[in-house]
């Protein structure tokens, strides 16, 4: 995760939502479950984006530039991007957009199972809470904040429509298939920048977003497909973007490796990997996870060496959603979620102490099998994780029915009551 979880940490702490006595998953062990919901994660307000330079002096130069955000999902309406920390090994990624499929098709698409073939982290500390989980699933609706105010949708850079179709079909727009060796509309980077090949290095800010090179080991001069079987281990990242290049006015500092996000109301992801045991030395070891991010941290500095080097610090959004939070005991085999925003209010005497939230509860880590999740941000306001069926073949239509299935089995779980 980014570097300033730290300092995030230490504004939650703040608050009182997190007791500094008590361990564990966001507050201790809760219940495994099939189905994690977020509804009303959305909020109104502001964040600086750095804009990094360094002179022919040699001397570092940060910019700033304000955006503000409104929204059911903002700010992670923006474009957003996948990070993912070893160990782990991927088989499958694909992402999903509104769109009906041609009428012959759609008459023969059944509702369900349909068959085709085609961070530095810091271990979080919170309070214990009492969560009611039935059939499997928890609903996290609480945050530190009030609710959110809503906005107009608006269309996705790349040529893809947030709000396309009837709404009762999402389209694969981008896969990858390891396999088959298959990269449609993904491109996979990591934080190796290099001026001879892709990215950048500066002696102020180190190094920037690269392609990353098939093996994963370090930066290439153009997009890669991940080869296939490659293992992430201990700390090894690597980030999952679309393979459209960015427009003027977004490249950053990663210069000319500079791809867009994943960017709508209405958005729907899903993911195959296995996590094996790995532990190897190191700050994360046997810690493996993956998390969305506002592409802003990553086309910028996802590690820079000073909070303020990065949007995260003023609220421009994270979600993590399938997380490893102990490398030894129970809590190692076990994945969380949480959500980073500035949704809610400051607290009197810590004017940077807001939102965000989390549950203990959690997804069985595939340590030896694999595991295949969906993660959906829909223009409901709601970011809901799933775990599917084995049997899943990511087909080219999606039917929202399919997508909210678990949905409807939701209970009530105030995490931060």
């Amino acid at each position: 995760m980014p570097y300033v979880k730290a300092v995030f940490l230490g504004a939650v702490l703040a608050m009182g939502q997190l007791g500094a006595a008590d361990y564990g998953i966001n507050g201790g062990m809760g219940k495994a479950v099939k189905v994690m919901q977020y509804p009303g994660v959305g909020c109104t307000g502001t964040f600086k984006n750095p804009i990094l330079s360094q002179d022919a002096s040699g001397a570092c130069k940060v910019d700033y530039k304000e955006h503000s955000y409104s929204g059911p999902l903002a700010p992670l309406n923006n474009q957003i991007t996948f990070h993912v920390r070893g160990p782990i090994k991927l088989f499958n990624f694909a992402a999903y957009y509104p769109s009906d499929p041609p009428p012959r098709e759609k008459r023969d698409l059944p509702h369900h199972h349909r068959r085709s073939h085609y961070h530095e982290h810091v271990k979080r500390k919170a309070k214990k809470v009492k969560t009611e989980v039935k059939e499997e699933l928890v609903t996290v609706t609480k945050y530190a904040g009030p609710k959110p105010t809503g906005g107009a949708q608006k269309p996705v850079k790349g040529g893809y429509s947030a709000t396309g179709g009837s709404g009762k079909y999402f389209k694969k727009i981008a896969s990858y298939d390891s396999a088959k060796k298959v990269c449609d509309n993904v491109t996979f980077m990591n934080n190796k920048g290099d001026p001879q090949l892709s990215g950048d290095w500066t002696k102020c800010f180190g190094n920037s977003e690269s392609f990353m090179s098939a093996d994963g080991k370090s930066a290439s001069a153009k997009p890669q497909c991940l080869a296939p079987d490659t293992l992430f281990g201990v700390n090894e990242e690597f980030s999952i973007w679309t393979g459209d290049k960015c427009s003027q006015d977004e490249i950053a500092y990663s210069g000319n490796a500079c791809r867009k996000g994943w960017d709508g109301d209405n958005k729907v992801f899903v993911f195959k990997f296995t996590m094996p045991i790995d532990n190897s030395p190191g700050s994360n070891s046997n810690m493996p996870a993956v998390w969305s991010l506002n592409s802003l941290i990553g086309r910028t500095l996802q590690y820079p060496a000073k909070p303020e080097w990065s949007c995260w610090s003023t609220g421009c959004g994270e979600f993590d959603i399938f997380e490893v939070l102990a490398g030894e005991g129970e809590f190692s085999n076990a994945m969380t979620s949480h959500l980073h925003s500035f949704q809610g209010s400051p607290m009197k005497g810590s004017p940077n102490a807001k939102g965000g939230g989390g549950t203990p509860d959690f997804f069985k880590r595939p340590v030896t099998g694999t595991f295949t999740g969906m993660v959906s941000y829909l223009s409901d306001g709601a970011i809901t994780i799933q775990q599917l069926d084995e049997g899943f073949d990511f087909p080219e239509y999606l039917p929202m029915d399919t997508i909210k299935k678990g949905m409807r089995k939701a209970t009530k779980a105030n995490v931060y009551a």
